[in-house]
C-alpha cells in the first residue's frame, strides 16, 4: 500500500513511546524545530505551516532552544514561533515542547553557568507562556563550569517548578552517569545518524535503556553535508524504493527501529516533509535492510 494511502489509514496506529520515566506519552517520531528560526528560515506562514502539518500527522513532541535564532535581537524566535502556533491550533496541553538553555548567542559560545541558565529558563518560560517547562534540557557542557554545576543548577530550577523533567544534550556517557548522581534524567539528546551512529554501539543506547531515559537523535539525517547527498546515495534510494517513500523516511525509521526508548527529532522547513517525517513508523524495515545501514559509515 503507498504511503499516502497508509497515512489516511486509522487500521494501523503508532505505539507511543513514553518519554524517560515521566509517563508522558509522545508519538514516535519528534519535530526538531531548529530550521524555523535559523539562517535561511522560512517566512512565518510556510514555519507555522510545518508546525500545524505536524500537529496534524499525530507529533505532539517539539524540540526548541532559545538559541534557535538569527543572533543576539532575534534570541527566543523559535520558542515564540512555537507558542504562537500551538495557541492558534489550541494544542497548548495537547503538545510536549522540550526546550534548552547553556548556548549564549549573544556572546557566540557556549554558556552553562548557573547564572546563564537560570535566566534563560526564566526567559523560555516568558517565551513559551508556561508557568514551567516540561523538559529542559543542558544545551551543551561548558569547559569552563564544573559538570555538576550546571547540572546542579537544574536540579535546583526543578525543585522551584520551574521545570518538570531535566535533559542532557550533546554529553558523553560519564557524563550521563554523573549527571543521574545529581537530579534524574529523562532524556539525552546527541548527533546520530547512519554516518555517525557511535551512541548506538559505544553504550549510550544501553545505558538509556537501562535506566528508562529516552534518547532524542539530533543531526537524524546526517546534518547539511549527508542529507544533501543522501537523495542520492544508492542503498538509501533503493530502499526508499523497496518501501514506497523516501531516503529521509527511511532513515527516521532506521532510528526507530533501535529501541523503543529511542524519539528521533528530524527537522523540516516544509510541510511535506514534517509529514513525511511522522509517517517513517510505519515502515517496517527489514533486519537485513538494517544491517545495511549499520554499515554505511
Amino acid at each position: 500500500m503507498p504511503l499516502s494511502n497508509l497515512a489516511t489509514s486509522h487500521l494501523i496506529q503508532a505505539r507511543y513511546r513514553e518519554l524517560g520515566r515521566t509517563g508522558l506519552q509522545l508519538f514516535p517520531v519528534g519535530l526538531g524545530a531548529m530550521p524555523l528560526s535559523m539562517k535561511g528560515r522560512p517566512d512565518e506562514a510556510q514555519a507555522l505551516a510545518v508546525l500545524n502539518a505536524a500537529f496534524a500527522a499525530d507529533i505532539n513532541f517539539i524540540d526548541t532552544a532559545n538559541a534557535y535564532c538569527l543572533g543576539a535581537s532575534d534570541i527566543g524566535h523559535n520558542e515564540r514561533l512555537i507558542q504562537l502556533a500551538l495557541k492558534a491550533a489550541d494544542r497548548v496541553g495537547a503538545v510536549t515542547v522540550a526546550t534548552k538553555g547553556g548556548v549564549d548567542r549573544r556572546q557566540g559560545r557556549v554558556d552553562a553557568s548557573p547564572a546563564y541558565l537560570r535566566a534563560s529558563c526564566i526567559d523560555s518560560l516568558r517565551n513559551l507562556g508556561r508557568d514551567s517547562i516540561t523538559l529542559y534540557q543542558l544545551h551543551a557542557p561548558d569547559d569552563s563550569i564544573p559538570f555538576a554545576d550546571s547540572v546542579g543548577e537544574l536540579a535546583r530550577l526543578k525543585e522551584e517548578g520551574k521545570i518538570e523533567h531535566v535533559g542532557l544534550c550533546n554529553v558523553s556517557l560519564d557524563q550521563l552517569h554523573a549527571a543521574q548522581a545529581i537530579v534524574r534524567i529523562e532524556s539525552v539528546q546527541n548527533a546520530c545518524n547512519p554516518a555517525n551512529p557511535d551512541d548506538y554501539t559505544n553504550g549510550m543506547l544501553a545505558a538509556c535503556n537501562a535506566l528508562g531515559v529516552s534518547y532524542l537523535p539530533h543531526s537524524v539525517i546526517g546534518g547539511k553535508q549527508f542529507s544533501t547527498t543522501i537523495v542520492n546515495h544508492p542503498l538509501f534510494v533503493r530502499l526508499g524504493k523497496k518501501y514506497d517513500t523516501n531516503p529521509y523516511a527511511v532513515v527516521v525509521a532506521w532510528h526507530l527501529s533501535k529501541s523503543d526508548q529511542v524519539i528521533p527529532i528530524p527537522g523540516a522547513s516544509r510541510p511535506e516533509s514534517a509529514m513525511s517525517s511522522a509517517a517513517a513508523w510505519r515502515i517496517d524495515l527489514s533486519a537485513d535492510d538494517i544491517g545495511d545501514i549499520d554499515a554505511v559509515h
